[in-house]
């Protein structure tokens, strides 16, 4: 997991490097690369070192052929493509990623892992710019004319090219808690869509999976692929630890896993520790937080991001992963993918489940924080992005939102809130492994009565029991009225909301 920047534009040069240390290295703490001149571009790598720890395998890689590449992530299947294409052993994914490059061996698809790279070639022109299927790892950029900019953060090349505040994005942000069609907050700083390269176009589309298509459930199939993203996501140089809660996600990573450390947080009182203290389990680190540690973090992070968060538990993310840091954890895991995989949100997916005909104005109601007006350019937008699409049914429909627009929000909250304490985050969940399975399985078999998930609940009924895997959802709440101000009596949502665009006025 890294931080990585890369830029042809003639503005960027040494001067250029105070701004992008100060917004990336926080990415990257384990060793910087300053700014490298090759083939007319600049790149800068940072780096936080998961495989081949020892080596000082450090990037940017300029292969042999004279081809530069920034890349940020994990490719885990690195052997098994050494093996297949190259007869080698290798033990550095970033070097396996560079001949795969060079030797015009890549097929994106092929790729198991969370990335973000850009692939120079040596004639000085991209040839890759690609982000992983899902989303999971980020990649944005600015373009100007003939000229493009690549970053890891926004906020770098915000401040690199003073781009100013894109006011459609902040519609957005009240309404879904990110700019899920602006790309960035700031005007010309867009994103490279998840499963998209952005020289040669989509690569994948989680639709083409959504055909509906179903067959008979096989809970042993379902079990083996959460095998493999777990197995996959465990491949590592350095100490793993589990993101713990009283889910049924992570509690299933926990049972189906081996694990070691464990962590959790909340403020005292909170269901999840509660519930944790009293199963006394090895290796569990619970962190109670205060009221004023949360607020002096939540400006930390509010300053180094540049731009809102979505939700307040980002901070709570950034202060257990600040322990587990400590005690020498570079990864951790948790379980996303889950809700959006496997019909989680149990209202939104119920409605969905048995709902003939998709009406968008139910599921913006029952989706956004502040729904858009029928006659905003956001209610427009959401207008339009389902007519331009086909779906079998309204099932599919909702469950292809939210994979392609909700899981990369939750994606980008989990990378910089952990990154911003010097730790990877994966997700042995949302992956293809899972993903194929669960696309298989229909809305019927998904959802019950009160709620969905339940080929996971199924599953982790065998080691908890009925009861636990059967249980309501309970949220993760942070009592913003109790860390903030509230002079002007706001609600929840309106406080936070208050409070996160401050950074952008």
């Amino acid at each position: 997991m890294c931080g990585l920047f890369i830029s042809n534009n003639p503005e960027i040069n040494l001067s250029s490097l105070n701004i992008i240390e100060k917004t990336l290295r926080f990415r990257g703490p384990d060793c910087s690369s300053g700014l490298i001149e090759h083939l007319g571009w600049k790149a800068y790598h940072s780096r936080l070192s998961i495989i081949d720890i020892s080596s000082g395998v450090n990037q940017p890689v300029i292969d042999k052929q004279g081809g530069l590449l920034v890349f940020n992530g994990e490719i885990l299947n690195y052997k098994e493509l050494g093996q297949k294409y190259f007869k080698h052993n290798y033990t550095s994914d970033s070097i396996l990623l560079s001949d795969l490059l060079a030797y015009d061996k890549l097929s994106l698809d092929e790729l198991d892992g969370f990335f973000a790279f850009v692939y120079v070639a040596a004639d000085g022109h991209i040839k890759n710019a690609a982000r992983d299927c899902f989303g999971v790892k980020p990649l944005f950029f600015h373009q100007v004319g003939q000229y493009i900019s690549f970053s890891s953060e926004p906020n770098t090349l915000k401040q690199l090219f003073n781009s100013e505040i894109n006011s459609a994005a902040i519609e957005e942000y009240k309404a879904t808690r990110a700019p899920i069609f602006s790309g960035s907050y700031f005007v010309n700083i867009n994103t490279v869509e998840p499963g998209c390269c952005f020289i040669q176009g989509e690569y994948f589309n989680c639709l083409n999976y959504l055909s509906g298509d179903y067959i008979d459930f096989d809970l042993n199939k379902l079990k083996n692929a959460l095998k493999k993203g777990l197995e996959t996501r465990k491949v590592s140089d350095a100490p793993i630890g589990l993101l713990l809660s009283k889910g049924i996600d992570s509690n299933l990573l926990k049972e189906m896993g081996e694990f070691d450390k464990f962590y959790s947080i909340g403020f005292k009182g909170d269901a999840d520790i509660e519930y944790l203290k009293s199963q006394n389990i090895a290796g569990l680190t619970i962190i109670e937080c205060e009221v004023e540690d949360y607020a002096n973090d939540f400006e930390f992070l509010l300053n180094l991001r540049g731009e809102p968060m979505s939700v307040p538990n980002e901070v709570l993310l950034y202060k257990v992963s600040k322990q587990a840091a400590q005690d020498g954890i570079k990864v951790l895991l948790s379980g996303e993918g889950a809700d959006e995989f496997f019909a989680g949100y149990d209202r939104i997916f119920k409605w969905a489940s048995v709902s003939k005909e998709f009406d968008l104005n139910v599921f913006l109601n029952m989706y956004c924080y502040i729904p858009p007006k029928k006659d905003s350019k956001l209610y427009q937008m959401f207008k339009e992005l389902f007519a331009s699409k086909v779906f079998v049914n309204t099932f599919e429909t909702v469950r292809w939102f939210f994979i392609r627009y909700h899981m990369p929000v939750l994606f980008r909250r989990l990378d910089f809130s952990l990154m911003a304490a010097g730790i990877e985050g994966r997700e042995p969940i949302a992956n293809m492994h899972v993903f194929e399975q669960a696309v298989k399985i229909s809305a019927q078999v998904l959802m019950g009565d009160i709620v969905g998930k339940l080929p996971l609940r199924e599953i982790i009924s065998q080691y908890k029991g009925d009861t636990f895997a059967y249980e309501k959802k309970v949220g993760f709440p942070v009592d913003i009225a109790k860390i903030f101000e509230n002079k002007k009596q706001l609600s929840s949502y309106d406080l936070w909301f208050d409070e996160n665009l401050k950074v952008l006025k």
